[in-house]
């Protein structure tokens, strides 16, 4: 297939694009600037790189032909936020296959845990309010066909992850390496839900490989487990050799003693409730998330701490 990628340099196109190449598909990538992927690969030598900053392009309505003009089979949409976003892209095609990466985030706070992806959906927040209603047009219209990977919080090697505290204080990390201490909100059972950026793009390779399969359809894409934060400390600061020292303290309590962006972030991460299962995607595509979340958290930790503090 001629697969174009939007966006294909970040977390998940740096294991997707080198993947479709490998599988013989032509890829085009957009990207608005000279970015690199996070890990080299000669694939990328077999790559259209396309210049393109899209704000500016969807501003002056040139966005979507840019898209067409590539002559794609299939559109994987990895930076789209917006609905007015994917109805330009969508308005300038014409039966193509477009995958588009969505959030756990567009559920809202789960009720019922795993949460599936026929269940109802109440979000809150811009971000998530936003993902939702994409999703909605999209299964809506009838010009392509489309498919939507929802991923949780995506993790590897090059960024910080989501970390033990369900935010990304690197004191956090510096602690646990430290002596295994650990500030954590209530009793750390709240669950935070990661999944490696390569099953991310795994996930989507599978749906451009079975469009008649994930046409119309939607995905989580999550570990098959997810870890609490108490767990979390837990396995990073024997990681580092040291049993945990946790202290537990009230939401309130937790709140005034940590910067108050990284609180919110917190509250943010956990006050959602994530737990998703990924029964649909091995039902349906065959596919099986390759990372567990312990060597999920740990690789990008050490990949983390490898660059910034060593």
């Amino acid at each position: 297939m001629r697969v174009v990628v939007i966006g294909g340099t970040g977390h998940i196109g740096t294991y997707l694009v080198p993947g479709l190449v490998r599988a013989g598909h032509d890829v085009a990538v957009i990207s608005r600037g000279p970015r690199r992927a996070y890990r080299g690969d000669p694939a990328w030598g077999e790559v259209e790189l396309v210049t393109c900053d899209r704000p500016v392009a969807e501003r002056d309505g040139t966005f979507g032909s840019l898209v067409a003009g590539l002559r794609p089979d299939a559109v994987v949409d990895l930076m789209c936020f917006t609905p007015a976003q994917a109805q330009q892209l969508v308005e300038a095609l014409d039966g193509q296959h477009v995958v588009h990466t969505g959030s756990v985030w567009s559920y809202g706070p789960s009720t019922l845990v795993p949460t599936t992806e026929d269940a109802p959906k109440h979000p809150y927040g811009e971000y998530g309010v936003n993902k939702l209603a994409i999703e909605r047009y999209l299964m809506g219209q009838d010009r392509v066909r489309a498919t939507v990977v929802h991923p949780g919080h995506i993790s590897g090697p090059g960024w910080m992850p989501i970390g033990p505290a369900g935010n990304l204080d690197p004191a956090v990390i510096d602690a646990l390496r430290a002596d295994g201490s650990c500030l954590l909100p209530d009793r750390g059972g709240e669950t935070i839900h990661h999944v490696h950026a390569d099953d991310v793009a795994g996930l989507h390779h599978a749906c451009l490989e079975q469009p008649d399969t994930a046409a119309g359809e939607s995905f989580n894409s999550v570990c098959s487990q997810a870890l609490t934060l108490r767990g979390y400390a837990e396995l990073v600061a024997r990681h580092f050799g040291h049993e945990p020292k946790l202290e537990l303290v009230p939401w309130a309590e937790f709140a005034a003693r940590v910067d108050p962006h990284e609180a919110a972030t917190t509250i943010d991460h956990i006050g959602r409730a994530p737990l998703f299962p990924m029964d649909k995607a091995r039902d349906l595509l065959g596919f099986v998330p390759r990372h567990s979340v312990t060597d999920t958290v740990l690789e990008s930790i050490d990949a983390w701490v490898t660059t910034n503090r060593t």
